[in-house]
């Protein structure tokens, strides 16, 4: 671990499921002074509250001392990293002490899909040292963007399917969302799941409402098959959590979806991501369902791909190498 003589601060309007914290936390075990704010969390009766803040601050609280150390820190800070987007009364009490600092602007998911993607950087006034997209399907949008990765703070597991089990599968989308990317059901998914459960042939776990990120990744590492969706040509945080649990994870990315998460990866390899659309999904269920060893040799090689690639202390070296630029630029 090396230290940087530098510190960044991530501010967002939302905990964006928690994307941003798990960046400065990433950095501070890397040896970096790193904080993370965001404007509100998500509303405090929404079955989301408080479950993406552990390492987020909120600014909502209205507590002055929490508004005092947030100005403290944007004081102290040499690159603010700014995501998706913040509103103007809090942009308006940062910029003035920004002048000598590196800005950061980063593109996460939309929880809404207009018909364009706009690039919201002119609109924010700030000449931004970079631009950064999360590298999922949103580099089809942003394609002058640098392509950086989503983080998986949580310990990686392999706990093989046993020849007397039932395959033990989870769907469970952390919003229930509409678009063209933005996804996460398909007319035949939950029909497919519903009846295959019915039946006896898996164990489903598929919440009505969402579960707490500690405890959908704890059911995750007993399971077998993380679904993410099926609808698009994406893959999402679910798939990394998935290949974190070492699970089978069904999703519908195209090559280009696969490919921009092995270039931040730093990997010629693809993700042993198991294809499925409406069509086949049926299908790909009752072979793992009938296929242990199958089932298990996916399982495997989630687990090793992300062991080998997606480890948190792997992929924050592309933000170092990206704040290690902005610093040192003139």
């Amino acid at each position: 671990m090396m230290s940087r003589k530098y510190s960044v601060v991530h501010i967002s309007q939302t905990p964006l499921v928690g994307a941003p914290g798990k960046i400065a936390k990433a950095l501070q075990l890397s040896g970096i002074r790193s904080s993370c704010f965001c404007v509100n969390d998500y509303p405090n009766k929404g079955p989301l509250y408080k479950n993406f803040i552990d390492n987020t601050l909120p600014l909502s609280a209205f507590d002055k001392q929490l508004w005092d150390f947030f100005d403290y820190e944007i004081a102290k800070a040499d690159i603010l990293h700014i995501h998706n987007d913040i509103d103007l009364m809090i942009l308006n009490r940062i910029l003035p002490l920004c002048e000598s600092k590196k800005i950061v602007y980063q593109v996460h998911s939309p929880l809404r899909e207009g018909p364009l993607f706009v690039d919201r950087t002119d609109a924010l006034e700030v000449d931004f040292a970079k631009k950064l997209v999360v590298a999922q399907y949103q580099p089809r949008h942003y394609p002058d963007y640098e392509c950086v990765p989503n983080i998986v703070l949580d310990m990686p597991s392999y706990i093989p399917r046993r020849e007397q089990d039932i395959l033990k599968v989870v769907f469970s989308p952390t919003h229930s969302r509409h678009g063209r990317w933005n996804a996460k059901n398909s007319p035949n998914l939950e029909k497919t799941l519903t009846t295959l459960s019915d039946n006896g042939k898996i164990s489903l776990f598929m919440p009505e409402k969402p579960v707490s990120p500690k405890e959908l990744m704890l059911v995750r590492k007993y399971s077998d098959v993380t679904i993410d969706e099926i609808a698009t040509g994406a893959y999402h945080q679910i798939s990394l959590e998935g290949l974190c649990a070492g699970n089978v994870v069904i999703n519908r990315s195209d090559y280009f979806s696969k490919r921009m998460l092995s270039l931040v990866a730093d990997t010629i390899s693809p993700p042993p991501f198991v294809y499925a659309d409406d069509g086949n999904i049926f299908d790909v269920i009752c072979e793992l369902a009938e296929n242990v060893s199958l089932t298990n040799d996916i399982k495997r090689k989630s687990y090793e791909f992300f062991m080998d690639n997606l480890r948190p202390e792997l992929l924050v070296k592309r933000y170092v190498s990206i704040y290690d630029e902005v610093y040192e630029a003139n």
